[in-house]
């Protein structure tokens, strides 16, 4: 009786100090606030009980609590020195991707001041849900051992095609939902827009439209105004994009291809792993939030993801000989089209690849590698052909024809911005993006890349772990040499690593069975797996519940509605020449331009200069418009 009153008090205190550290790490953005890169400020009920101290210290707190973190899970001390070595190396890549350390660089700011919030708020809402680990070990509940396991059965006794067939359709109608709720269907981010007007070019088949009379009115970023109009961008992505243009359907695109990608996920890992991480590997995407966003807006990272994920899932195929002259095909023409969308994130991703054709170079026929490389080499040739058409040289891209050659990346000054990008840049960039993945993956209330480090630690890596490692340190590497981090829809330049994340997190969660009974003689498989499966469910709750729509709220910022588009069609206007006030307005309605004054005109408001303008389209109703009302005027009124 009495072991069991002391076990219940255990349990309750456990269970109490969870919450504790759960509502504390909720607090965090309420009370601090960043004085300078050199300092934290931290509110009080009354302005004279405020301090501040250095981040250094703050860093240095957290990594304490960090460290009692990994106490509370590991038991005792004893079990550290037993395997220090493994201990050593998953506590400096934890503390390496949940802490800002990027802050202690002499550099610029990182672009996103709240990463420094959520990294604090993982590591005391981190030290919660092990509190809460403890007192799950040490609680008696008999739905403790009923529940997981009827759920983990149930997945895992799945037939494969249902399985598949379900996350697909699941995937679809989520992503489809936020696409259409949430950013309204419509680009509402600056590139997004842009692509959708090469888009629209592409579906009228133009590579690039006339120019347009007083260019001034029809400036946007990432836009080339000289003897054609065109964009920047290479033309991949808004070739497949104009495909929804045609059938009308473009706010879908992004979610189709999201939910193929679920597909590939689980192919690849099953082509690697059992039939269960296979399935898990495909849960974990298709509740990742990062994962959903991403595939929900109109930003070309999602189409690269998706054939880059087959491209791996081919080679694969090709190295288990496997239909390897199909294989090899199916991986060139995915390279290439990837290529084609966003060609130095691809040429990163082909360096692990070329190294394990070469490590594996026996199961590998030179007939096949060359029958692969035939669809990249046409995609270089159509990207050469597509310069020649829009800038006038093969050679000569879009970035580099608007920004000039210091756009190539490097050690060079930033051509939009006033800093020069330096080595202790790219680290900066680096630890914040590892920040960012660990904070918005999941969205868990503790670190998101903690199965993903205890792997790294105490997994066995064959080859193909060690692929999947430089598939993410190949982006990483990559984006170290580049100027520009801004974390919009947060870490999108690490997003095309995200299979290979979601893989070695799926093989982390494994090993954590194994890793809990080692640790924790007293309970079985069957109870470890409860506990981590009971977890998993509420972690992904509680990211539900209260991450992700805080989440989906900001981006709706991004996703505006074409008020301006619906006003003239619910009106029967035929022809409108709109000056449109507000970057915001401007750039969202600014797609509708190609093909151009067909059947409006969307231009920048220029005041006193609008008359210009309105004097070469005399048979046209003028209107001046922002994002809430629309307002007809006279030639004379503007």
């Amino acid at each position: 009786m009495r072991s069991n009153f002391l076990r219940g008090c255990r349990t309750s205190g456990y269970l109490f100090s969870a919450f504790f550290f759960l509502w504390l790490g909720a607090r965090v953005p309420k009370h601090l606030v960043i004085l300078d890169n050199n300092a934290l400020l931290v509110l009080r009920e009354s302005p004279y009980l405020s301090f501040s101290f250095p981040l250094w210290s703050a860093n240095l707190i957290a990594g304490v609590l960090l460290f009692g973190t990994l106490l509370l899970i590991v038991r005792d001390l004893r079990a550290l020195r037993q395997g220090a070595f493994q201990c050593t190396i998953f506590s400096t890549l934890l503390f390496i991707c949940t802490l800002p350390l990027y802050v202690h660089f002499d550099t610029a700011r990182f672009n996103l001041e709240n990463l420094f919030f959520y990294s604090y708020r993982l590591v005391l809402c981190g030290l919660g849900i092990a509190l809460c680990f403890r007192g799950l070990v040490n609680a008696q509940f008999p739905w403790l051992h009923t529940f997981p396991s009827g759920l983990f059965h149930w997945i895992r006794n799945l037939r494969s095609r249902p399985f598949v067939i379900g996350v697909f359709i699941g995937c679809l109608l989520i992503c489809g939902s936020i696409s259409w709720h949430i950013f309204n269907g419509v680009p509402g981010f600056i590139d997004s827009c842009i692509y959708m007007f090469q888009a629209r070019l592409f579906a009228h088949g133009l590579f690039a439209a006339p120019l347009p009379p007083e260019t001034q009115f029809f400036e946007a970023t990432h836009t080339i105004l000289s003897d054609k109009w065109y964009t920047v961008y290479p033309p991949g992505y808004p070739a497949i994009l104009a495909l929804g243009v045609l059938f009308r359907i473009s706010w879908l695109v992004n979610p189709l291809l999201g939910a193929l990608t679920i597909v590939c996920i689980y192919l690849l890992a099953k082509e690697l792993y059992r039939d269960t991480t296979a399935k898990l590997s495909a849960i974990l995407a298709c509740a990742s939030s990062f994962f959903l966003f991403m595939s929900s807006e109109f930003a070309s990272h999602t189409a690269t993801l998706f054939f880059v994920t087959l491209a791996f899932l081919s080679f694969v195929w090709m190295i288990k000989k496997k239909r390897p002259i199909l294989s090899a095909v199916v991986c060139g023409i995915s390279l290439g089209i990837a290529l084609l969308c966003r060609p130095y994130t691809t040429v990163w991703i082909c360096v692990p690849m070329g190294i394990a054709a070469i490590v594996m170079r026996k199961e590998l026929s030179l007939r096949h590698i060359l029958i692969g490389f035939i669809p990249i080499l046409v995609a270089c040739l159509a990207f050469l052909a597509y310069n020649a058409a829009t800038t006038g040289h093969p050679l000569l891209f879009g970035y580099i024809e608007l920004h000039g050659k210091g756009h190539y990346p490097g050690f060079r000054q930033d051509p939009w911005g006033n800093q020069f990008h330096t080595i202790a840049q790219g680290f900066k960039y680096v630890l914040g993006n590892l920040n960012a993945l660990n904070y918005y993956l999941f969205e868990w209330p503790m670190p998101s890349l903690f199965f993903f480090c205890l792997f790294l630690a105490y997994g066995q890596k064959r080859f193909w772990e060690w692929l999947l490692v430089g598939w993410i340190g190949a982006l990483l590497v990559g984006h170290f040499f580049y100027f520009f981090n801004k974390l919009d829809f947060g870490p999108r330049f690490a997003y095309e690593s995200l299979p290979a994340l979601i893989l070695l997190t799926s093989r982390g969660l494994a090993l954590s069975m194994q890793f809990i009974t080692d640790r924790w003689k007293t309970l079985s498989d069957t109870q470890a797996r409860n506990i981590l499966c009971l977890m998993l469910v509420g972690l992904f709750l509680f990211a539900s519940l209260f991450n992700m729509p805080k989440t989906a709220k900001s981006y709706q910022n991004y996703g505006k509605d074409v008020t301006i588009q619906k006003y003239l069609e619910k009106n029967d206007v035929d022809q409108a020449l709109v000056f449109v006030k507000g970057g915001r307005a401007y750039r969202v309605h600014y797609p509708f331009n190609a093909p151009f004054a067909k059947p409006h005109i969307y231009a920048k408001d220029r005041g006193g200069e609008n008359k210009k303008l309105a004097e070469i389209f005399p048979g046209y109703r003028y209107f001046i418009a922002d994002e809430k009302k629309v307002i007809e005027v006279s030639i004379d009124e503007l």
